[in-house]
């Protein structure tokens, strides 16, 4: 080998071992940064006698491990979101050791009816009255606590939303410097990292797919088969609304997701989108299907019981709970029964009223209005009010299959339809006795002086206390089959599935944390920076530096002595 051979492979050898020693350096450096990878340098033979030329810097990469941390990273992110709502949602379903929860409160409830049941007195009319006020609100409490938790995930999906379409710019700017720097002869390994520190974080976001062109750009998918990013990236749009109701749903009232106008609403099932979406539109919807069935049930059931019945004394007025007309058909048969008594319960006035005579809802104020001692009318407000022409005296009413009491609601003790505006009669919450324990007579001879009503008369109230274990028929909602069960039965069910929703919820975010972790550890455990090894290697790079230095310098002096000879 000639001596400008030896000089020549030396000086390669030190500008690998150059290289070697700045990327080592460069690794030590970015040891702590969990994002980095470790990079290596690969040396060419540029010819048999010269070695160790044209340097070029790699990454340590595994495409497999990578991959895995993508899908993983997309569970979690979706799993960790669903579980943070539900363990909100635990919070607002209360406890039985607090005894807040819909099954505690029903169950006292209960224990308050039977209470009723045994002993009608003052006492336990004001106890009852607080018990349903209590249960009232918990359930309507809680109904907005589910539609505070839809509202909030629906503003986090436009959130979530700008912070794909910001991550996605990124991506497509990082494309672009890599194409540059390449173009260029460059490095792009630290670029190269930047990027799939991003596309870890857009798949949390929503889960995608991806894959690496021939000429090193990243093309990112929807797990639908949308392109998220090609030569340029996709915007996503959505707009949401200020505040959702328990009707609000989508498609509807709730607009959609758009990627570049298209909706892709409905293929979004990854990531914290996708469970954003299923939070919004399934899993907690689903428990106000299930709170509205429950006060549904008990708003019909209680009151189609108090209104058979009535205080006594009988209250000196009956107002609708609900609006009419009085061109409204009134379609009802059978007797209606009225009575005017005094405080004692005798009656003043009474009189049987053919309700199949009449034929619209005026026709039946008409014929109230004949009645001695009363007066009814539809007020501007649109109830209907029947009232004695003497306030001493009150109305009671019993009528015969018609439930006519029932269809106006003269004596409901709950107030609304569903569970976002269940209530208490304002009435009873302000004057507890006037409760309905009792029942008017309906004895064919009830005449003027009559006892039509007694003080110790517990009809209403025996009625009222096996109504909570009476099987009522359930209609199928979120993952509850349809069913017939008792209304205490079917509230301790549904706390039961609740708890059961947040600790699966719980428990799968665990799992699918720890899986991610375990594909980020194997792939850093690849991919990361060993302070040690590189230590090490410095240390044998900059041997393999000097000792090439000094090979350089033999051959400079057996050069000079050759020249100095043939001089």
């Amino acid at each position: 080998m000639s001596l400008s051979s030896i000089i020549g492979a030396a000086g390669s050898a030190l500008t690998a071992s150059q290289s070697r020693i700045a990327v080592a350096n460069l690794n030590v450096a970015n040891a702590d940064d969990a994002t980095y990878t470790r990079k290596t340098v690969t040396s060419a033979v540029s010819t048999t006698t010269q070695s160790l030329s044209n340097a070029t810097i790699l990454r340590v990469a595994d495409a497999y491990l990578s991959k895995t941390v993508l899908k993983t990273a997309a569970a979690a992110g979706g799993d960790a979101v669903t579980d943070n709502y539900l363990q909100s949602y635990d919070a607002a379903l209360g406890s039985t050791a607090t005894g807040d929860d819909v099954s505690s409160l029903v169950s006292a409830f209960q224990t308050a009816l039977t209470a009723l049941s045994s002993s009608v007195d003052a006492t336990s009319k004001a106890q009852l009255v607080s018990d349903a006020s209590d249960l009232a609100q918990g359930i309507k409490s809680l109904s907005g606590e589910v539609q505070a938790l839809r509202t909030q995930a629906n503003t986090q999906i436009e959130t979530t939303v700008g912070t794909i379409n910001q991550t996605l710019k990124s991506l497509a700017s990082l494309n672009d410097q890599i194409a540059t720097v390449t173009a260029q002869g460059g490095d792009t390994t630290s670029l190269e990292d930047q990027r799939d520190a991003a596309l870890t974080t857009l798949s949390g976001l929503m889960g995608v797919s991806s894959y690496v062109t021939a000429d090193n750009q990243l093309r990112v998918y929807t797990t639908g088969g949308d392109a998220l990013l090609g030569t340029t990236a996709a915007t996503l749009s959505y707009t949401a609304s200020s505040q959702l109701g328990a009707g609000a749903t989508y498609p509807g009232s709730i607009s959609g997701i758009l990627l570049n106008g298209k909706d892709i609403t409905a293929s979004q099932t990854a990531g914290e989108l996708g469970a954003l979406v299923t939070l919004r539109d399934q899993s907690l919807p689903a428990q106000q299907d299930q709170l509205d069935q429950l006060a549904g049930a008990l708003i019909a059931q209680v009151n189609a019981v108090t209104n058979t019945g009535t205080s006594v004394p009988a209250p000196a007025n009956l107002t609708s709970s609900g609006t009419v007309s009085a061109s409204d058909a009134l379609s009802a048969t059978g007797t209606l029964r009225v009575a005017v008594t005094d405080s004692a319960g005798k009656v003043v006035s009474t009189q049987d009223l053919d309700l199949s005579s009449y034929a619209a809802v005026g026709d039946l104020v008409t014929a109230l209005n004949g009645v001695s001692g009363l007066t009814a009318a539809i007020g501007s407000d649109g109830k209907l009010t029947i009232a004695t022409t003497d306030s001493a005296n009150g109305v009671a009413l019993a009528d015969d299959g018609a439930a006519i009491s029932a269809r106006f609601g003269f004596n409901d003790l709950f107030t609304g339809s569903t569970a976002s505006d269940i209530g208490v009669s304002a009435r009873l919450a302000g004057d507890a006795s006037g409760l309905p324990t009792a029942a008017l007579s309906t004895t064919a001879t009830l005449a003027t002086g009559d006892l039509a009503l007694a003080s110790g008369d517990s009809t209403v109230a025996d009625a009222l206390s096996s109504l909570l274990t009476t099987a009522v028929s359930f209609a199928a909602t979120g993952s509850q089959d349809a069913k017939t069960v008792s209304l205490a039965s079917y509230a301790s069910g549904f706390v039961s599935q609740a708890a059961t929703l947040i600790s699966t919820a719980s428990t799968t975010s665990a799992a699918s944390t720890a899986a991610n972790d375990a594909a980020v550890s194997r792939l850093q455990n690849l991919t990361a920076v060993n302070v040690d090894e590189e230590l090490a290697n410095i240390t044998q790079y900059q041997t393999q530096y000097e000792a090439n230095a000094q090979l350089i310098s033999i051959a400079k002096e057996l050069f000079e002595t050759l020249v100095n000879m043939v001089s």
